[in-house]
């Protein structure tokens, strides 16, 4: 009877998490008619033009040839360090193995952060040039020559193969690296890439340093990834500069593969078998924003790289205490906290597992108890150590190791910027994911990132997730109360908590969460292998729920491909300013810019997303709050001509700006009710628009844009 019992709970529960699956899926589906709901007819574009183009699709052979190079320079470097920590700390400890793709994916990690730090103060001594392209990429491949030639020859053990599950996984996987490939090698689109991701490298190439860009905010942050695209920019510009941007592109899209690597590797560490392990990789690879952010130029797995790994490293620390793990997580960490600010969480998350370690000592044996908490917190504070070059730059530049953020706790000084505009800038972070927030908000935030998360919209996280990891937790949950997960499982699904709670009340931008989904994607499949042992039928169940709601994700991705469109520009059918006038709206004004106006000119963008990386004149911009000159100085002028006049203090000559918005009555921001009148306002605001929009000098216009000549 207790049997039968347990059956009829058995099969209660399949039913149950299917019917749970069932109604994500029709969550999801609802709020996706602008991506999903179209997909066939998104679909059309990738027919249309000519493919293939002999001519551009040798560029992007090049560039792809530019960006191989570079890659294998990681891995020779990162293997000759990860080689010389093992054998440093080889005595006295016991020998510990990893999976070969994890340990691989490590090398390339280790590695790419340490070039970073390399071509960090390559900038600082003024030699950005081709000379130290060369001379890196020679070196790189010595080494990875080496490495190669010498290490052990290891590999999987086990002769396992993929069932049917696994070869579907594999395969899904595939497509949508090769998406995301294709899109990398087209010309860059991504909002923030034109702002720095691309277009600072583009400056410091320009100077021959990484010295900070007036105006350009974003050249004070951390930019320890942009290191990798001046690297490649440099290695493919001895071609051309088509080349050079192509091999950027590849370059940080490189970053999701050895993700993938590093994913598949610890869940095979883990004991699942290679199926279970595939599916890790494929929910996590199936996340839309996930090629959003590899095919974008975006930094974002960059960072999820090195948190997995150094997340991976203490976890293993925690069960061995090998001094090695210590290292490799110092390295790691200092290499994330090198990419962005928003690593700092990982390190006071970090902090907590090692003062749990410390406790958990005290039962066992109390007199390591001091050296856990010296040795734990000594690997954190180096990995500062290591990211600090970025933070003093800017401290001796600015007054803040922390500018431009939170300005109003630590004051820093740049020109472009100010406290005023720190706290804005705090304040529109705080926007995304809805505002005003509640209690119930916070609650349903799980819900909301995986059901209506949409693209380009703030208010809606800016991205979208899907419903693997919404499905998923369940799962895990029920495998965490069966004491089924293993140790470092639950750690790195505690990592994964204190991240969350950290994203949910800071900014809730889709991509800045996605270091926590590696470990999620992996504890989802474990939890979903072990309690799927009850039966055929629930391993079959399991799977193909998860197999189903990974292809939605990647039917969802294949629709952003195809609205992007990039397969005939990455096969050379089309041109690069054919594919940047179909994508991006006001290029053609920057193509006017670029081939008409004299070498003497300087463009004022106005609210133009501080696009600096397509227009190749000198410019002036406001960083981020973009139309701020142009208020202060209408607030101080009282007519067009002393508009005109305070402009050409400023050494400008044309003017292009988006004016739908800045025109707009209800939305502009030169109107200001508690100043001015109804009236005074409308007149202030006629006013710039005879500025902006002076017929008599205008050189292009349409009901979005205009480009002038200042008189």
């Amino acid at each position: 009877m207790t049997q039968k019992s347990e059956t009829t709970n058995s099969n209660l529960g399949l039913i149950l998490t299917v019917l749970w699956a069932v109604v994500l899926l029709f969550g999801f589906l609802y709020f996706r008619g602008d991506d999903l709901g179209k997909l066939n007819v998104l679909l059309r574009n990738l027919t249309d033009g000519k493919l293939f183009g002999a001519s551009g699709f040798g560029e992007s052979m090049a560039g792809v040839f530019a960006a191989s190079l570079i890659v294998a320079s990681w891995f020779g470097f990162g293997s000759l360090i990860t080689n010389l920590i093992k054998k440093f700390f080889a005595k006295g400890e016991s020998s510990e193995t990893d999976s070969l793709f994890l340990e691989t994916a490590r090398s390339f990690a280790i590695g790419a952060g340490s070039w970073s730090l390399i071509w960090f103060f390559l900038g600082i001594f003024g030699a950005y040039n081709k000379i130290s392209a060369i001379v890196a990429i020679v070196f790189g491949l010595i080494l990875a020559v080496w490495q190669f030639a010498t290490r052990p020859r290891k590999t999987e053990k086990s002769s396992e193969k993929f069932d049917i599950a696994g070869k579907i996984a594999f395969t899904l996987v595939l497509f949508l690296l090769i998406l995301a490939f294709i899109s990398a090698i087209a010309p860059p689109i991504a909002k923030d890439t034109l702002l720095y991701h691309f277009a600072v490298p583009k400056n410091f190439i320009a100077a021959g340093n990484n010295a900070v860009i007036e105006g350009n905010i974003a050249s004070y942050l951390a930019l320890g990834t942009e290191m990798h695209v001046v690297w490649a920019m440099l290695t493919g510009n001895l071609v051309n500069a088509r080349v050079g941007e192509i091999a950027a592109g590849v370059t940080v899209f490189t970053f999701l593969p050895i993700l993938l690597l590093a994913i598949y590797g610890w869940a095979r560490e883990l004991d699942l078998n290679k199926s279970w392990s595939m599916i890790s990789a494929l929910l996590f690879v199936s996340i839309p924003t996930v090629y959003h952010v590899a095919s974008g130029g975006y930094i974002d797995l960059a960072l999820t790289l090195f948190v997995t790994l150094a997340v991976h490293s203490i976890a293993r620390w925690w069960r061995s205490l090998n001094n090695e793990r210590l290292a490799f997580a110092a390295i790691l960490l200092g290499a994330a906290l090198s990419v962005k600010l928003t690593a700092a969480f990982t390190i006071i998350a970090l902090a907590f597992i090692v003062l749990l370690r410390a406790r958990e000592a005290q039962t066992e044996e109390k007199s390591q108890v001091s050296q856990i908490f010296a040795k734990g917190f000594s690997a954190l504070f180096i990995s500062g150590i290591l990211a600090s070059p970025w933070y003093l730059r800017d401290w001796a530049t600015t007054g803040s190791p922390i500018f431009p953020f939170y300005m109003n706790l630590w004051k820093g000084t740049a020109t472009g910027w100010d406290a005023e505009r720190s706290l804005l800038f705090q304040v529109i972070n705080t926007r995304y994911g809805g505002f005003p927030k509640g209690i119930l908000d916070y609650l349903l935030s799980p819900f909301s990132i995986s059901l209506k998360a949409q693209p380009e919209l703030p208010e809606f996280f800016d991205g979208v997730l899907g419903i693997a990891f919404l499905f998923g937790i369940p799962l895990i949950i029920r495998a965490w109360r069966r004491s089924l997960l293993k140790t470092e499982l639950k750690l790195g699904i505690l990592v994964a908590g204190l991240l969350f709670l950290f994203w949910l009340f800071t900014s809730q931008q889709l991509r800045y969460l996605l270091p926590i989904f590696p470990v999620l994607a992996i504890a989802i499949c474990f939890s979903a292998s072990l309690l799927s042992l009850e039966s055929k039928v629930s391993r079959q169940a399991f799977t193909a729920v998860l197999l189903i709601i990974s292809a939605v994700g990647a039917g969802v991705t294949l629709a952003w491909f195809a609205q992007k469109s990039p397969l005939q520009v990455a096969f050379g059918g089309e041109t690069r300013d054919e594919y940047l006038t179909a994508n991006v709206d006001y290029y053609p004004y920057y193509q006017l810019i670029n081939t008409e106006l004299t070498a003497d000119a300087k463009v004022w963008l106005i609210n133009m997303r501080r696009d600096s990386y397509l227009i190749e004149k000198p410019y002036f911009s406001d960083y981020m709050f973009e139309d701020w000159t142009l208020k202060q100085i209408s607030e101080e002028s009282n007519s067009v001509a002393e508009l005109r006049a305070k402009a050409r203090k400023l050494g400008i000559t044309h003017i292009l700006a988006r004016h739908d918005f800045l025109l707009d009555f209800n939305k502009s921001v030169i109107v200001d009710p508690q100043k001015r009148s109804d009236e005074e306002n409308r007149k202030k605001l006629q006013m710039v628009r005879d500025f902006i929009l002076d017929g008599n000098n205008t050189l292009k216009a349409d009901k979005r844009f205009s480009l002038v000549k200042l008189p």
